[in-house]
């Protein structure tokens, strides 16, 4: 197996952190590869998705919501 570093910022590693507590992944790398191997192939196949591919997921087929809540701030 080869190692390599990667460098992430504050911000960044925290979330790590809660997603290495949350899956109980032994350190900050098996987390992150963790969320690799589940979700890396997904993100590279719908990076750049296009409405066009797929039509059902148009906005304009939405019909607006009566009555929404408002978002409390």
């Amino acid at each position: 197996m080869a190692l390599y570093r990667i460098v992430i910022d504050d911000q960044t590693r925290a979330i790590v952190d809660a997603i290495q507590a949350k899956t109980r992944s032994s350190s900050p790398s098996a987390a992150i590869a963790l969320m690799v191997g589940r979700y890396g192939k997904h993100l590279l196949e719908t990076w750049e998705l296009s409405v066009n591919q797929f039509p059902a997921l148009s906005t304009e087929n939405v019909p607006p919501v009566a009555n929404a809540p408002t978002a409390v701030q």
